[in-house]
């Protein structure tokens, strides 16, 4: 189990190195950009590059938020509970977090199958949506392989605040 653990871990970092490196990217070709349109000289196609860029740097960066624990707790009702109840109620959490991020990734699957065979592409560069819908349905699958990890170390008693 500590090698799957590792594995999803390792994973979640390669990603978010991915959307950092994307990010980058879309910051750099949005100054330019701005600068060549001051000119006269727009760049064509622009905005599909960084509403694709949009979409890796948030699919892919959600896994490893969440294995850092970077996401917001709101635990006004669950401080009042016994740490056997809110631990109760983390094993639930995660347990609905898992089944909602597998029936995201699996009906993205299901739209990417989609979009490949009716074969939409960008208007400006003629770039495939599907690669893209399928890199979303990767990443939510992850983000449930990551939580899955979270779930083992909370019934094994290591998210114990």
């Amino acid at each position: 189990m500590k090698g799957f653990v590792a594995s999803i871990a390792g994973i979640d970092k390669v990603l978010f190195v991915v959307a950092g490196v994307v990010l980058s990217c879309m910051v750099i070709l949005t100054l330019f950009d701005v600068v060549l349109r001051n000119f006269g000289y727009p760049i064509t196609g622009s905005m599909e590059l960084i509403q694709y860029g949009g979409c890796i740097v948030f699919g892919f960066s959600i896994p490893f938020a969440t294995m850092l624990g970077a996401q917001i707790i709101v635990d006004v009702l669950t401080s009042k509970f016994s740490p056997g109840k809110k631990r109760l109620i983390d094993i639930i959490t995660r347990c609905v977090g898992i089944a909602l991020f597998l029936f995201v990734a699996y009906q993205f699957a299901k739209y990417g199958m989609d979009v490949r065979l009716t074969g939409e592409r960008t208007a400006s560069f003629k770039i495939p949506y599907y690669p893209f819908v399928f890199a979303l349905s990767f990443s939510f699958l992850l983000q449930a392989f990551t939580i899955f990890c979270d779930l083992i170390k909370t019934v094994k008693g290591a998210n114990n605040e």
